[in-house]
């Protein structure tokens, strides 16, 4: 399942969304903290244009890059 530039279908979405929810509940980031769950969002976003598609996998990914300094 491509990822193509533009173009996010409803599975895609619904991958976001597990991914999302999965790491800011790990990460202990309340829904009203909005730069960190951005930073996740982009986090997923770009793990996604490479490639990955599941989300468990997605939210290690996103937690092990998380925690590294910006």
């Amino acid at each position: 399942m491509p990822f193509p530039r533009g173009v996010i279908d409803s599975e895609h979405l619904n991958i976001m969304q597990q991914a999302m929810d999965l790491a800011c509940s790990e990460l202990a980031i309340k829904e009203t903290d909005s730069a960190n769950r951005e930073r996740v969002a982009f986090l997923v976003t770009g793990f996604m244009r490479a490639g990955e598609h599941d989300p468990k996998k997605l939210t290690i990914y996103v937690v092990d890059q998380f925690k590294q300094p910006i």
